[in-house]
């Protein structure tokens, strides 16, 4: 049996592509329901807003708000589901 990985182990597929493309990964603090796991900062002045979740993961309410919420200030939050969209974020 394939057990699907966990977001934590994701997390650091992700961080390791982030470093692969020249940049930095922050953990979001969570002081507000919905946040989004990580802020990324890009070359170029690219800054990311990245929401992680395992395979199979689902939005919770709170976090489709927050990333309603930011779209309405003109900012996408990039939601990245499982080790594979981890790797190849951002092509």
């Amino acid at each position: 049996m394939v057990y699907p990985m966990r977001e934590s182990s994701i997390e650091a597929v992700f961080a390791k592509r982030v470093r692969e493309l020249g940049g930095l990964s922050f953990k979001f603090a969570p002081t507000v329901a919905g946040n989004p796991d990580r802020i990324v900062l890009l070359p170029g002045g690219i800054v990311k807003f990245v929401e992680l979740k395992a395979d199979g993961g689902k939005l919770r309410p709170d976090q489709i708000l927050w990333h309603r919420r930011a779209l309405d200030l003109g900012t996408e939050v990039d939601v990245v589901t499982g080790s594979a969209e981890a790797r190849n974020w951002l092509p």
